[in-house]
């Protein structure tokens, strides 16, 4: 059974929680997912309205929302730097200012086709960390795409 809080009152609930019609822990089941059809439904039929409040806050917090999206970005950096191994595997370079991702099998500009808008570094966290993929400089990446070899392995 998985156990969550209640929005409303903050307790303790059960999902698969079986008793009284009039329960407590039934009753705020029911009035979340009551709320989240309802919240739905409005935001559906109201996207002008929705559109514009939204315009005029980022307008207002432009640099909040840049901060924010800024460091959210340097987290997933990070996240998959540390995950693949935090250095080049050809020349040992672990400065992350000049470390890149690179695709093992190369393919990296369909790659960036196919997932659209997404960063390369979000799409490798949300599957898992796939092989396929490692870490190099930015030099030996560059040195690799256009030579075709990196002058580290002569």
């Amino acid at each position: 059974m998985k156990k969550t809080k209640c929005l409303i009152c903050k307790r303790e609930i059960v999902k698969d929680h079986n008793c009284r019609r009039f329960c407590s822990v039934c009753y705020h089941q029911r009035r979340l997912k009551r709320n989240r059809v309802w919240n739905k439904k409005w935001r559906l039929s109201h996207k002008k309205e929705n559109a514009k409040r939204h315009k005029i806050y980022s307008l207002k917090n432009k640099d909040k929302i840049n901060n924010y999206s800024r460091d959210r970005a340097r987290k997933n950096r990070e996240i998959v730097l540390r995950e693949y191994g935090n250095k080049c595997e050809c020349c040992g370079e672990n400065k992350k200012e000049f470390l890149s991702i690179d695709h093992i099998n190369g393919g990296g500009n369909k790659h960036r086709k196919e997932i659209g808008h997404l960063s390369i570094y979000v799409w490798l966290i949300k599957n898992d960390f796939p092989k396929g993929f490692r870490i190099l400089c930015h030099n030996c990446n560059m040195a690799k795409a256009f030579y075709g070899y990196c002058p580290h392995t002569i």
